[in-house]
């Protein structure tokens, strides 16, 4: 796991919030889709969230907004990205965790080896501070940082919480491959 807080230069960072939280351009507003499930096969209160797809089975959905997140992707450096997909939680009167999962459906070990092997990573770049955060199975937790970048390997399971302190968390999640 490695974290790196200030990852993009202010006027980077300021371009991609200025996207996300308002325009793609001068006349586009940014356009959010409803999921109402956020994590599969859970019955939980608040399992919903609005996300926009960038990029889904290493197929570009969005190019407006990947020109925008091209800074972002020229310092991560990945060989190939399969999914970015931008994640924008609402605020909750009490912090609710989600399930772990994992991002990759794994069915058996051969799976998580090949995984192992290929070098898929995650990470997961934090678009605004509030007090929700990401955990991990060993209990290890990274809280919301604006312009903070979390990067780990794809086999480990993980989850993000709501917040309670700000109308929403918004996270990009990337898996890609190094």
């Amino acid at each position: 796991m490695n974290i790196v807080d200030n990852f993009l230069d202010k006027s980077e960072y300021d371009k991609l919030y200025n996207c996300v939280f308002g325009k793609i351009n001068h006349t586009q507003q940014f356009p959010w889709f409803f999921n109402d499930s956020k994590i599969e096969d859970v019955d939980l209160d608040y399992n919903f969230q609005f996300v926009h797809n960038v990029i889904a089975n290493s197929k570009i959905e969005s190019p407006l907004v990947l020109e925008v997140l091209k800074p972002l992707l020229n310092k991560l450096k990945p060989k190939g990205v399969i999914r970015i997909k931008i994640n924008l939680t609402t605020k909750t009167h009490k912090l609710i965790k989600y399930p772990l999962h994992r991002d990759i459906n794994i069915k058996d070990e051969k799976d998580i080896e090949k995984l192992k092997k290929d070098n898929y990573k995650i990470a997961i770049f934090y678009m605004n501070s509030n007090n929700g955060y990401t955990y991990f199975e060993d209990g290890k937790k990274v809280k919301s940082v604006a312009n903070r970048l979390l990067k780990f390997d794809n086999i480990m399971y993980h989850s993000g919480t709501t917040c309670t302190d700000e109308n929403q968390r918004v996270v990009i999640n990337i898996n890609y491959e190094v």
